[in-house]
């Protein structure tokens, strides 16, 4: 999972430490999600929104750390918003 943070590095770039089991985090203003938060939030297995990706169907990445996408939450729920299955559906 990707955490938030109101700072980053002194740079102005997005701040970097580990998790529990050695991954990156990111830490930047707005929470970023992986394939694992967007499939929850939609109710789908990972693999599921992988092949969305896959088929032009996901959005572009907002950031791309170590080859793995992550996508802010607000560009998700408008994508979410968006999608033909959706639409006049209340989102969360």
């Amino acid at each position: 999972m990707i955490a938030s943070a109101a700072s980053g590095s002194p740079d102005g770039s997005p701040g970097r430490r580990r998790d529990a089991r050695g991954e990156v985090l990111l830490m930047t203003a707005s929470r970023l999600w992986s394939y694992k938060e967007i499939a929850a939030h939609i109710q789908v297995q990972p693999d599921t929104v992988r092949s969305y990706r896959k088929h032009g169907l996901l959005p572009p990445p907002d950031h791309v750390e170590g080859g793995k996408p992550y996508w802010y939450a607000d560009t998700v729920r408008a994508w979410v918003a968006s999608r033909p299955g959706n639409r006049g559906r209340a989102q969360p």
